[in-house]
């Protein structure tokens, strides 16, 4: 992994380049105030977890909130030291399948599961 090009990486990405529909939205107002330790733990490898690559969102239910069976992130370089981790109630490991980055260098993406958000849209 490299973390400082990954940090790099996300300082280039800026709000307006995000996903608007209203499920990403909610993930990106609510995800760091709901899981500290786990935005401490994605900082910790340069990622910043209001900006995931992609999330799968369910429905919001009836008690108001709404779960997304993973969010992924992109990591700069290779995953040979990354091992899985449960960070609270959450797993992080690598990510078996996800959409096309179209990044041509050296990167792999991870994915968070669950994740129960408040639904404030």
């Amino acid at each position: 992994m490299n973390i400082e090009k990954t940090k790099s990486f996300y300082k280039k990405i800026k709000s307006d380049e995000l996903c608007n529909c209203a499920y990403c939205q909610n993930y990106f107002r609510e995800i760091k105030a709901s899981y500290p330790t786990l935005t401490e733990y994605l900082n910790n490898l340069g990622i910043d977890i209001e900006k995931p690559f992609e999330t799968m969102p369910l429905e919001p239910d009836e008690s108001g909130y709404i779960e997304y069976i993973c969010a992924q992130y992109i990591v700069c370089g290779t995953p040979d030291d990354f091992v899985k981790e449960t960070v609270g109630s959450v797993e992080v490991g690598i990510a078996e399948s996800h959409p096309s980055t179209a990044i041509e260098e050296n990167h792999f993406l991870i994915e968070v599961y669950p994740i129960r958000l408040k639904w404030v849209m």
